[in-house]
């Protein structure tokens, strides 16, 4: 099974510098975490983010993709905005470092973040945006059962260019419907 390729782990300090590595450019970086973040991704902008990890019920849940063989860090994925008394979050920050491509990894650190969300967290639906030419996330969250639900055109420009978004939701009934994907 595909979510024996890895497991999910706390993201923390010691993890930043991969991160940074992998964000080669403002474009990327736009495209990776929306204009939360600023070019070039720092050491303090990723602190403030875990800043959001503390506490009985954190808003944040920030996680590292682990290899299950090698031990290595595949890939980064937040569970955002968690709201407990809504039972809700927005999935996002999604991504699996290069050399890791095409391997099944990003699929199965998304569906073991739902898991996470649903099982441990406790949490009833789940929320995303992804840009419209993002063929390869938007494919991987349609086969975990996440549904479209919104399209919004020129959310974000970069340079000459204007993206559209596509809002896809997923909740805990669908997920058990679909046999947990």
């Amino acid at each position: 099974m595909e979510n024996e390729l890895i497991k999910l782990q706390i993201f923390d300090e010691s993890d930043f510098n991969q991160l940074i590595a992998a964000i080669p450019d403002a474009r990327f970086l736009l495209q990776w975490s929306g204009p939360k973040y600023t070019y070039p991704l720092d050491v303090s902008q990723l602190k403030d983010t875990l800043s959001k990890t503390n506490g009985e019920q954190p808003s944040f849940k920030v996680l590292k993709a682990i290899h299950s063989n090698t031990l290595e860090t595949v890939g980064h994925i937040q569970l955002m905005n968690i709201n407990y008394s809504a039972a809700s979050c927005v999935l996002g920050r999604v991504l699996i470092f290069p050399e890791f491509r095409g391997k099944g990894f990003g699929k199965a650190m998304v569906k073991l973040a739902v898991k996470n969300a649903f099982e441990n967290i406790g949490l009833y639906e789940i929320t995303l945006n992804v840009f419209d030419f993002n063929e390869t996330a938007i494919g991987i969250y349609r086969s975990i059962a996440f549904i479209d639900y919104e399209f919004k055109k020129d959310v974000r420009n970069f340079l000459n260019e204007s993206w559209n978004v596509i809002k896809m939701k997923l909740n805990k009934d669908q997920w058990l419907y679909r046999g947990k994907c």
